[in-house]
């Protein structure tokens, strides 16, 4: 799909190589519900060269038919913008071909011309494909992050709403919301959620451990885990952490939903600040 950002300095002419690389390709006429339309540009694309080149006479419709039928046959991966830029840039002497036709309008000649054209634009496709690369290997910016993670938890946040369901990432929208001053559990509350979190993590573990019942390595290490989870070991909470940020978030979206608040208008109330 084309980033039109990367051709924006460029010079026209080139610009035009890159969007018509990237425009419909005649390929997609055959089957399309508008193919008669498609089909009847080309023809007027064509008769534009002959008026253009000084054919004289101009070909007749019916053989002009025959040099649309031609293109569609050999050049269906090529879109109509390239064949127009094609015949533009031979006759302006920028390909590599004889453009002179010499009253001989003929699939030759026009053949010519696009092969001309489809060496040309190659070196235009690959500098646009690299700066494509470059951007894409672009770190985002802080600004652009904090963008795309608003963007996350709203869409989350809508999601929720239509079919309120446990996220099992939530944990890192929890922790934005949570760094940004938005969520405020009393301590009732996260006594609540701790005591849940516990106990899901301990009966997911105990249902993996089923898995690998026989005295296996997996078995062995995921019965340790669940000791030292029992046991309050430090070091081995972590998955116990999470699933409270994760049953947290669902709380909070509750709050949210049950007091009529936009979550949109939460987070920019804070975010505004900041």
């Amino acid at each position: 799909m084309l980033q039109p950002q990367i051709i924006q300095g460029w010079a026209q002419v080139n610009k035009k190589i890159v969007i018509g690389h990237y425009d419909r390709k005649i390929a997609t006429f055959f089957e399309a519900e508008d193919k008669n339309e498609q089909f009847q540009n080309l023809h007027k694309l064509i008769v534009k060269w002959t008026v253009l080149c000084g054919v004289k006479p101009i070909p007749s419709d019916e053989e002009i038919r025959l040099f649309v039928e031609y293109v569609a046959e050999h050049f269906y991966r090529l879109s109509l913008l390239e064949i127009d830029n094609a015949f533009n840039l031979a006759t302006a002497g920028v390909l590599s071909v004889d453009a002179s036709h010499y009253q001989s309008f003929s699939v030759i000649y026009i053949s010519n011309i696009i092969n001309a054209y489809k060496d040309y634009k190659g070196k235009f496709i690959l500098d646009y494909q690299a700066e494509l690369e470059k951007q894409e290997k672009k770190e985002p910016t802080e600004s652009e992050r904090l963008h795309m993670m608003v963007d996350a938890i709203l869409e989350s946040f809508d999601a929720y709403k239509e079919k309120p369901t446990y996220n099992d990432f939530g944990y890192v929208a929890y922790d934005f919301l949570n760094n940004l001053g938005l969520i405020n559990f009393n301590k009732e509350l996260k006594k609540e959620i701790l005591k849940s979190a516990r106990e899901k993590v301990l009966e997911r573990l105990t249902l993996k451990r089923k898995e690998h019942a026989g005295g296996t390595t997996e078995y062995i290490e995921i019965s340790t885990h669940i000791k030292n989870i029992q046991a309050d070991q430090s070091g081995s909470q972590n998955e116990v952490v999470n699933e409270c940020k994760n049953i947290g978030l669902c709380q909070y979206y509750n709050f949210i939903l049950e007091n009529n608040l936009s979550l949109k208008d939460e987070l920019e109330s804070v975010l505004i600040k900041e």
